[in-house]
């Protein structure tokens, strides 16, 4: 028996062959662009795309607020000089400067604005040159130190260009009853609360002036109350980084005939 053979038609770009129902191969058409754009949708609805896509999207933003503000540059107040701990803080002592930082940072600073609220302040830590002028530095109103004033010649307190903030030494020459004369170094180091004006004009060797400095103790104290009361005192100003090197007595003895 003869088997009648059908010819087949090969498939053709966009079909492709599968069997009918009588065994034979058919033609059917292949996945259209549409049907693949729509699965390759669908994947990247999946969770772990849009995770992955979420992250990227705060990272951005992340860099673009803080390229914001670092763009962004605030004034605030630095030291113009080197500061010493306990200098009273005056207007030539500060200038404004530039910076760009985040609101917690400049937070902890002194803005430009704010120049009048700290004239007069004292500094609880020394500020270098060119630093800025944090409020954590800026010593509590009740926190005063003890002091001491001393009465002295203008003439024997820098001739008046002594001022609040200076570091002093207190120098203290004894007489002694036969004439002779010690000086030595009382008190070191000394930080000037405050000068009072010359009470009048005239020779600097006779104008009284009083100093205020704070003392670090009790033993300070009683020095400078007898230098006060039975020498003749002299302050020497003392440099923003001092020496530790003692300043050696002098004396002075007076020949017997």
């Amino acid at each position: 028996m003869t088997r009648l053979l059908r010819r087949r038609t090969p498939p053709t770009s966009g079909t492709a062959a599968r069997p009918n129902r009588d065994g034979q191969l058919g033609i059917a058409p292949r996945a259209s662009a549409t049907g693949r754009q729509s699965a390759r949708a669908r994947r990247l609805l999946q969770p772990v795309p849009l995770a992955g896509f979420a992250l990227m999207l705060v990272g951005l933003l992340v860099v673009l607020g803080y390229s914001a503000a670092a763009g962004k540059r605030t004034p605030v107040l630095i030291a113009a000089r080197n500061l010493p701990a306990g200098t009273l803080v005056t207007a030539s002592d500060l200038r404004s400067s530039q910076l760009g930082a985040d609101s917690v940072v400049l937070a902890a600073l002194v803005p430009a604005s704010g120049e009048a609220s700290v004239i007069g302040e004292r500094l609880s830590v020394p500020v270098a040159s060119g630093d800025p002028l944090a409020r954590s530095v800026l010593a509590a109103a009740s926190a005063a130190p003890a002091a001491f004033t001393l009465a002295l010649p203008s003439a024997h307190a820098l001739g008046g260009q002594l001022q609040p903030g200076n570091r002093v030494s207190v120098i203290a020459t004894f007489t002694g009853a036969t004439g002779g004369a010690t000086a030595k170094v009382v008190a070191r180091d000394l930080l000037v609360l405050a000068v009072s004006s010359p009470a009048g004009v005239g020779d600097p060797s006779q104008v009284t002036v009083s100093v205020t400095v704070a003392v670090p103790n009790e033993s300070a104290v009683t020095q400078l109350a007898l230098a006060n009361s039975v020498a003749k005192l002299d302050l020497l100003r003392e440099p923003i980084n001092p020496s530790a090197t003692p300043i050696p007595p002098a004396s002075l003895k007076v020949a017997t005939p």
